[in-house]
């Protein structure tokens, strides 16, 4: 998953908070350093490494004596270690210097907001699309008398691109729960596809195919009504039939833009309670519905 600059800059806050060692001069023949703290170290460089950023450095700080060993201390002969020390105080500057620039040139989150990742786009028609499917499933769920949200693009970032949108503190929750849902749906579909490639090695007749994809197709559309009326119970007064019909159609959209590589996620700053309401993209396998006994909606 690529890492925003949002998330760098998230990420970064926290290391340099933690990014420290000590060092001890030994007196000895050849003289030496006492390293110590070395443990913490080398997670936050391994960190720093899985954020892509200052590889040539990292690389040497990895290279050295270190993280040749598991120890908290550790005893280096002076010259190795004088050049550990220069190398670490290096990474540790262009740290500092990086977040700097972050946070002089990333705003800020809310916590009522979610950013959207969005799925690989060629050119401005696959733009222009992509960015009308998420107005449609984002606004037709908060723009509610009960929700009394909005939608307004914070941030956008390039590479790939990500979107910060501000959308109300009850959005918030609401699109987490169809996001969940849509995570769920994807989940069936594909494993609907999984079962049509099985079913076409075994030869079966193309009108024996016909009715399975059928039936496949029908559970589907069953899970997401379910779906959505339990969406519209939690969240929602009253069984507005126009509603559900909205929160079905965010919830297909929703799943379709997984389908082809978006991710939803809770903005950094949210609360660990808020960020939990949202689907991990990297364990959509092991999803599950959070409506109990959704898997068996076909046997009943």
């Amino acid at each position: 998953m690529v890492t925003s600059l949002k998330q760098i800059k998230f990420s970064l806050q926290d290391i340099l908070g933690k990014l420290d060692w000590k060092t001890e001069q030994l007196h000895g023949s050849p003289p030496s350093l006492k390293f110590s703290g070395l443990s913490n170290l080398r997670i936050l460089v391994n960190e720093v490494d899985s954020l892509g950023l200052f590889d040539t450095i990292v690389d040497v700080i990895k290279q050295s004596a270190i993280f040749t060993s598991s120890n908290d201390q550790m005893n280096i002969q002076q010259s190795e270690g004088n050049t550990l020390i220069y190398n670490l105080n290096q990474l540790k500057l262009l740290l500092a210097n990086f977040l700097n620039l972050l946070l002089k040139t990333v705003p800020e989150e809310s916590v009522d907001s979610i950013n959207i990742k969005l799925p690989p786009v060629n050119d401005f028609d696959e733009l222009s699309k992509v960015s009308r499917d998420i107005h449609i499933a984002l606004s037709q769920i908060v723009y509610n008398e009960e929700v009394g949200g909005h939608t307004k693009i914070v941030s956008v970032e390039n590479g790939s691109i990500w979107l910060n949108v501000l959308i109300g503190t009850t959005a918030v929750s609401i699109i987490a729960s169809v996001v969940w849902s849509a995570a769920v749906i994807y989940k069936k579909i594909q494993e609907g596809r999984l079962l049509e490639q099985q079913i076409k090695s075994l030869k079966v007749k193309n009108e024996s195919l016909d009715d399975i994809l059928k039936a496949q197709k029908a559970q589907t559309e069953i899970m997401i009504q379910a779906e959505a009326e339990h969406i519209q119970t939690e969240n929602f007064s009253g069984n507005v039939p126009e509603n559900i019909e909205r929160i079905k159609n965010s919830i297909s959209i929703f799943a379709n833009l997984i389908e082809k590589g978006a991710e939803i996620h809770p903005a950094l700053v949210a609360p660990e309670n808020v960020s939990n309401l949202f689907p991990d993209p990297t364990k959509l396998i092991g999803l599950e519905s959070k409506i109990k006994k959704i898997g068996n909606v076909s046997e009943n």
